[in-house]
């Protein structure tokens, strides 16, 4: 069914996705930030802005769009942190102004909202860059302008914008010398592309999800000693409240005074982004013309002084068995320090395991074996290294995500009673074609047929479509929820989209996904979550 209206319970579901994609990704785009200033902290300042923004439109979710959409704007300009986050939170004043009268839009509508989300950020800047997160909004909005005249349904315009976004975001290096000499792409952009694909997977009415895991960036750090913080090294940020100034005139007295300025908002409430020198004369002045809140310096070469001519070695390390090259690329993507492939037809070694964990720059390793029969190799590992090294009993690939997720970005061990709710919420089942006859319980399966696995229960059916459908029924997927499939065997992406779509049909009020694992012998890991 196409979804042709967009009303205020829709767009609230977007932001409320989009945030949960840059929450996910924060330590990644952090990785990636070398461009305003090198100071590791964009993903973070967007995560935290967005945050806001959800918080207040989630009060008026159930109103018409253009409520929703300026409680988001109000929202996102009192959490606005850093640039990219002020930037973002300018983009969604720009949207809530062009949808002010209407209570749902269409494909054209959201395009031109786009369009005058984007100028409004331009118009914030003093000095807009190209190479940056405007740069990628801007193609995105464009191709959804050129699109909105012939295409209705969101979804499918939705998929159009997003593979534009991702495509002129490879394109930032070339237009920013900071981001070619670091070998990245742009943070914001990458943010920007995150939220995107993070709004996509919520389109109401649309029960299979047909887009790809978020391809970029592998977390690493990037950052180099060549790269330095000038002389305006203080982040300053506040908000100024009974303003009896506007805001370009605000503007034009504090230009002097530094650099990556972004004054948004209007009297009474203005949100002001500076990076200066001396901070404590920039908040004098604005005191001559409202009341200084919200006030935050931070001193951006410590930030990065931290982050790389002290770099300390990382605190904590997680190192994942990964049976194929989607697992592999997805555990990075979520923080995975180190991947242990399983060779073909056989498990990793105590030796791999081994290597695995002391290719780690931390003393503290977590190690996530993925499977019961690594677990015994797993055992032998702490007494083998000098590292604290931490099994998580894993037992499948998926219960391997759904730990990364609860481990991303962190900074100091993490207990196992902590941990223990993320494993005790994973649902999962592999189906796969028996290799010999087999009986588990009463339940035969012949060499070849099709069967499925919940831990020790076996399934077996007719075909693999029925295979997949039990499994997803079987983990609780008549109660609704996201079901993911992660393809491998001798399965393609068209075989993975035509079973999404029968468990769609299947089972109302599911949300379906599918993601490359390349697990050799399980045609699919599927999981379900509510």
């Amino acid at each position: 069914m196409a979804v042709t209206q967009l009303d205020g319970r829709a767009f609230g579901k977007f932001v409320a996705a989009g945030t949960y994609f840059l929450r996910k990704y924060r330590g990644v785009l952090n990785d990636l930030n070398v461009f305003p200033v090198p100071d590791g902290d964009t993903g973070s300042n967007m995560y935290l802005t967005a945050r806001s923004a959800l918080h207040e439109a989630h009060k008026t979710r159930d109103r018409p769009l253009a409520e929703v959409a300026a409680a988001a704007a109000a929202g996102s300009l009192l959490g606005a942190r850093g640039n990219s986050g002020v930037i973002l939170s300018q983009m969604l004043r720009g949207f809530a102004h062009s949808v002010r009268r209407r209570d749902t839009i269409d494909t054209f509508q959201l395009a031109l909202a786009m369009r005058e989300a984007v100028s409004a950020a331009r118009a914030a800047l003093t000095k807009p860059v190209e190479g940056t997160i405007l740069s990628v909004a801007g193609a995105a909005a464009d191709e959804a302008y050129r699109l909105a005249v012939r295409e209705p349904d969101f979804y499918r315009l939705a998929n159009a914008v997003l593979r534009v976004a991702n495509d002129a975001l490879d394109r930032t290096p070339e237009q920013l010398p900071a981001l070619k000499e670091a070998g990245v792409v742009d943070a914001g952009g990458a943010g920007f592309c995150y939220f995107l694909e993070g709004a996509l997977r919520f389109i109401p009415e649309q029960a299979v999800r047909t887009t790809a895991f978020p391809r970029r960036p592998v977390r690493a750090s990037v950052f180099t000693r060549q790269q330095t913080v000038g002389a305006n090294h203080y982040c300053t940020e506040f908000v100024l409240e009974n303003a009896v100034i506007e805001a370009r005139p605000l503007r034009d007295a504090l230009e002097r005074h530094g650099d990556s300025l972004l004054v948004i908002g209007a009297a009474p409430t203005i949100k002001v982004h500076l990076h200066c020198a001396e901070p404590e004369t920039v908040r004098a002045l604005a005191g001559r013309h409202g009341t200084v809140t919200r006030w935050k310096r931070e001193d951006m070469a410590e930030q990065h002084n931290l982050l790389v001519v002290e770099a300390p070695k990382r605190r904590v390390g997680i190192a994942v068995v990964v049976a194929g090259a989607g697992f592999d690329r997805i555990a990075r993507e979520l923080g995975a320090e180190v991947t242990i492939p399983v060779p073909p037809g056989a498990n990793p070694s105590v030796r791999d395991l081994l290597v695995g964990v002391n290719a780690s720059l931390a003393q503290t390793v977590y190690l996530l074996p993925n499977d019961p029969n690594v677990a015994l190799a797993a055992a032998e590992i702490p007494a083998l290294t000098s590292k604290t090294v931490i099994i998580v009993p894993t037992a499948d690939p998926v219960a391997g995500l759904a730990l990364l997720l609860h481990l991303a970005g962190a900074e100091a061990p993490v207990g196992f009673d902590e941990l223990r709710p993320a494993l005790d919420g994973v649902r999962s089942a592999s189906v796969f074609f028996a290799g010999k006859d087999s009986s588990v319980d009463g339940v035969r399966v012949r060499s070849g047929a099709p069967a499925a696995a919940i831990g020790k229960r076996l399934l077996s059916a007719p075909s693999l479509s029925e295979a997949i459908v039990d499994a997803a029924r079987a983990l609780g997927a008549e109660d609704g929820g996201l079901v993911t499939l992660y393809y491998g065997g001798v399965q393609k992406e068209r075989d993975a989209q035509k079973y999404a779509g029968a468990i769609g049909e299947r089972f109302a009020g599911v949300e379906v996904e599918y993601y490359y694992g390349g697990q050799p012998s399980v045609e699919y890991w599927i999981s379900v979550e509510r």
